[in-house]
């Protein structure tokens, strides 16, 4: 299989690893109209012309195809994807990232608890923004993330702090390894987080 069929559901994935849902729209040739990516984040919108791979499900195969952005347009929301390469099969698991200001604890192995606020979750790692400069990279830390009713505790690893050009604070990505149980929880949030912002924005509209 050379690429995604109309109405496939697939993952949008940015070049630093975040996936985001979509779904085929229209096909000719070698353009693919997709809806846009749910939930990106302004800083992180592909420049017009940057390369990125969209990921979809071919029976029980993951496939991954690299394309390059070539427009965007918000009505209708839309991105025109030219195809840059051949489909393969996908070895590397890419986790779709969702939600955003969730309460985001830290505690550090010298005794340290930082508090913050979620940027965006996934099963994956969380991206967090915190007001202090007292975690580095490669740092092992507890998380422990407010979703919903429910608190979820796991062990993580920084992969990188740095300052946020806009405040004070930091960014600080930590990844962790859930459980398949946690991981199917987090799913479920995320989910959640973004069909009830779909809905909102329908019924604002």
């Amino acid at each position: 299989m050379s690429a995604p069929d109309l109405n496939a559901l697939v993952d949008i994935i940015l070049v630093d690893g975040q996936a985001f849902h979509s779904r085929v729209e229209d096909t000719n040739g070698k353009r693919l109209i997709v809806g846009a990516p749910f939930g990106i984040h302004a800083s992180d919108m592909p420049r017009i012309g940057g390369g990125l791979d969209i990921a979809w499900l071919a029976g029980d195969r993951r496939m991954v195809l690299s394309v390059k952005l070539r427009s965007a347009s918000r009505e209708p929301p839309r991105w025109e994807l030219e195809v840059a390469g051949t489909a393969r099969l996908q070895t590397r698991r890419h986790y779709v990232r969702g939600g955003g200001g969730e309460k985001v604890e830290l505690a550090t192995s010298n005794g340290d608890a930082l508090t913050g606020w979620a940027i965006d979750v996934s099963e994956g790692g969380v991206r967090c923004r915190i007001a202090e400069d007292r975690v580095h990279r490669d740092d092992r830390v507890r998380v422990r993330l407010s979703l919903d009713t429910e608190d979820i505790s796991l062990d993580g690893t920084v992969l990188f702090v740095r300052p946020h050009e806009e405040t004070e604070g930091f960014d600080v990505i930590v990844t962790y390894q859930p459980s398949e149980a946690v991981g199917q929880r987090i799913r479920g949030y995320i989910m959640r987080r973004e069909m009830e912002e779909r809905r909102r924005l329908r019924a604002s509209a």
